[in-house]
């Protein structure tokens, strides 16, 4: 049995036209199919025209998924949902050439899986807009360079392919991946692989899903499967995160620093004891910052239920980011006594901040392990 997946969001009007077409196609070639709609609750009601329709067809049915969205988890509920020995998934908007099925499929005798392509013979982008081939060439290129894949068309959401293939590698497919050829394709990398040329078509009904965070998506897609089983993207995320808090953090001491008029020195060994108001700050500024984007961003998987749980999530962060703040000040500390001790020609306007640097990068390592493992702990 042939099982086509078509993951939809608003495609009520293509999918009214493209049902019965691949229908009559399958019919008309003596596929044993079933087609899967896996819609993520659609606004425009496309799961209950589907619902509706199955009616007549109880060879087609619908997925409605409520809580979850995303394509490549709509592509992996889909697969997992199906009966078939082969695995087809295309879009619904009739962009995809389905007249190349019934080759497709005829291909697998031979290879593990095979691409509609646009970037092969017989293939191309047809009406597509400068715009978006621009960014699929760039597309491409990247994954190129980045992933160790062979085919010509990574970016393509249209192929069919064994369902041993999908069995194999189910447990180490990311489902938040942007286009899950790509997570096939990295995680079989001996698989063989197969290209059809199509033309790409112009799209009649609705609006297409490309945008800022469909790219951004993608670019973390590559980030996680070219480097996810050594640096894990959370990680990377949370650096960003951090990163972006030293310049905050040192801000807040440049603002009381400024706005004080004075630059503090070491004096007192006492001084120990009296951190920096400046210092503490910009401390407590970068941990207001870092929390929130930490907590929608970083860890936004393990936040869903967002400000409900924040006030609780933020006093264990703080209470966390203290001892950062120990090991920090501590360092500051440490650090001006030696510039002011070795290097007493240096501004102390300068060599703060330095020692402040210093002393926030020793305290991220520290802090990335606790706050993953206590304040956004997996469940």
């Amino acid at each position: 049995m042939f099982t086509l997946i078509l993951p939809t969001y608003n495609e009520k009007e293509n999918i009214k036209e493209f049902l019965p077409i691949l229908e009559s196609l399958f019919t008309k070639h003596k596929i044993n199919y079933e087609i899967i709609v896996v819609d993520d609750d659609s606004p425009d009601l496309t799961w209950q025209f589907v619902q509706n329709y199955s009616i007549k067809n109880p060879r087609i049915r619908v997925i409605r998924r409520v809580t979850e969205k995303g394509l490549s988890s709509a592509v992996v509920t889909g697969m997992a949902s199906s009966n078939g020995e082969i695995l087809g998934i295309m879009d619904a908007d009739m962009q995809h050439d389905e007249s190349i099925l019934p080759k497709m499929i005829e291909l697998l005798r031979d290879f593990d899986l095979v691409i509609g392509s646009r970037r092969t013979v017989d293939g191309s982008y047809g009406e597509m807009n400068w715009y978006r081939r621009v960014l699929s060439y760039g597309a491409t290129i990247l994954a190129k360079i980045m992933l160790p894949i062979k085919t010509n068309d990574p970016m393509s959401g249209f192929f069919v392919l064994n369902k041993q293939v999908f069995e194999q590698s189910k447990d180490r497919i990311n489902p938040r991946g942007y286009k899950i050829l790509l997570e096939l394709l990295a995680k079989n990398p001996k698989i063989k692989i197969s290209e059809l040329g199509y033309s790409f078509r112009k799209r009649e009904h609705g609006e297409t899903k490309l945008s800022g965070t469909v790219m951004q998506q993608y670019i973390i897609a590559l980030i996680d499967l070219r480097f996810g089983s050594f640096i894990s993207w959370t990680f990377i995320k949370y650096g960003i995160t951090g990163f972006l808090g030293v310049f905050i953090n040192l801000f807040g001491q440049f603002i009381f620093n400024t706005t004080s008029n004075s630059f503090q020195t070491l004096d007192s060994k006492n001084n120990f004891l009296f951190p920096s108001t400046a210092v503490a700050f910009g401390f407590e500024l970068s941990v207001v910052f870092n929390f929130f984007l930490n907590n929608f961003w970083t860890f936004e998987d393990r936040s869903k239920k967002g400000f409900k749980n924040a006030s609780a999530a933020f006093l264990k962060f703080n209470s966390i980011s203290l001892i950062g703040f120990m090991i920090q000040y501590s360092s500051w500390f440490f650090l001006l006594q030696v510039f002011q001790f070795y290097f007493p020609h240096l501004f102390p306007e300068l060599t703060t901040y330095i020692a402040n640097l210093i002393g926030i990068i020793i305290a991220t390592a520290t802090n990335y392990k606790l706050n993953n493992s206590y304040t956004w702990a997996e469940k």
